[in-house]
């Protein structure tokens, strides 16, 4: 049984018979939890006493080395979110009118906008049936000579197969970028997302399980992009240690750039959080699977969403499939004792079904099938064995 026999299971579940609208309006339950802690006041004051609170504080250095050490790569760069980060790359990569940029139907809208905002044209690759991995088959026939890159979009903190497309866009002379905004932590075959394209990018809005309010980070592999995303990041200020620039570092005018910078502030909360990463992972897993293992138990209906990888998903939510109807009233159930799915809440369908995008419409029925049939649950370190089993009740009732 998933009630637990606790006086205040009992009374939960009393509350919740009696009159659940009354109780559950208490607390409003989704995956947004910010868990600021005391050592994440001390860091954001020590920031805040330092010589610069700027972009260019102390703090966000100390960040970017720490975002280094705990993923293990040469080269860290914050910026000020993820969708200019996203926009940063397409600068880097001097992407514009005429070029084509892949990425799943399954994205959010914060994924495609800087694509259109570079006058670049989105081209939608399909999933595989049933889960979030990228279609080999379709990825391929929908390379052109005008592909320039590929965005990766593994949604909700489960890994997909960036492995293997990686593998074929390389091949074909094609960059990629991972957009790992629900990803921080999530492993593929023991290596952190993150490790397999060309970039990555980090999102750090104050839903991520790394957070520093707003804000996002890049992973970057090349000693010279790092070097070209800095003086994107800072108004072209020169960075690039080529022989000729080496008497000018630091000075403005000789490239092109903006002002995507963190502040020192938002860093600084940044390192806090990062610490106290595996351990919200651990505990989100444990919710995951203990929600997983009561739905399977109790229906063959209700099955939370595979990709067949071997993989350590960070659980940033549980997400399930069912029928469309019965996801229909799960989320309508849920929504009523103010327990938000998230493809409700933002509306989810395939970005071309939106009026913006439509122009960019192409075939992905795998898309269209999924979306309808998922629902998600939060699972983060807030939340009690009682408030999971609150939510496996509701969905029994449906």
């Amino acid at each position: 049984m998933c009630i637990g026999t606790t006086k205040n299971s009992i009374i939960l579940l009393y509350h919740l018979i009696s009159n659940p609208k009354t109780y559950i309006r208490m607390k409003k339950y989704d995956n947004c939890h910010v868990n600021i802690e005391q050592e994440d006041i001390e860091s954001v004051v020590a920031a805040l006493t330092a010589d610069s609170i700027s972009g260019k504080g102390p703090a966000v250095k100390q960040f970017e080395q720490d975002l280094a050490h705990f993923f293990k790569v040469p080269h860290t760069l914050c910026c000020s979110n993820a969708t200019m980060g996203i926009y940063m790359i397409l600068l880097l990569e001097d992407i514009g009118p005429g070029d084509e940029v892949l990425l799943p139907p399954t994205a959010p809208v914060m994924t495609i906008l800087p694509i259109l905002n570079a006058g670049a044209t989105p081209v939608f690759v399909d999933n595989e049936p049933g889960n979030f991995n990228v279609c080999v088959t379709d990825l391929q026939q929908k390379i052109s000579d005008k592909t320039r890159l590929l965005i990766n979009v593994p949604m909700w903190g489960y890994a997909n197969n960036v492995d293997r497309i990686s593998d074929i866009c390389r091949a074909k002379g094609i960059k990629v970028l991972e957009d790992n905004s629900h990803c921080h932590g999530t492993r593929l075959k023991d290596s952190y997302l993150g490790s397999f394209g060309d970039y990555a990018i980090f999102s750090t809005h104050e839903r991520k399980l790394v957070t520093t309010g707003e804000g996002a980070f890049f992973l970057i592999r090349a000693l010279a992009d790092y070097n070209r995303l800095m003086e994107l990041r800072s108004f072209g200020e020169v960075c690039r240690t080529d022989p000729e620039y080496r008497n000018v570092q630091g000075a403005y005018g000789f490239f092109s750039g903006l002002n995507f910078k963190m502040s020192a502030i938002n860093a600084a909360l940044g390192s806090t959080q990062l610490q106290k990463l595996p351990a919200k992972i651990k505990v989100r897993q444990e919710h995951g699977r203990y929600l997983a293992e009561q739905l399977h138990q109790y229906t063959d209906d209700i099955r939370e969403i595979t990709n067949g990888m071997p993989s350590e998903d960070n659980y940033y939510s549980i997400v399930c499939k069912t029928s469309i109807a019965r996801r229909a009233r799960i989320e309508e159930a849920l929504r009523q004792s103010n327990i938000i799915s998230d493809p409700l809440r933002y509306q989810y369908q395939p970005l071309y079904k939106m009026p913006l995008f439509a122009p960019y419409a192409s075939s992905c029925p795998n898309a269209e099938a999924l979306i309808p049939t998922i629902f998600s649950l939060p699972v983060h370190e807030g939340l009690s064995k009682e408030e999971l089993d609150l939510f496996l009740n509701i969905i029994y009732s449906t």
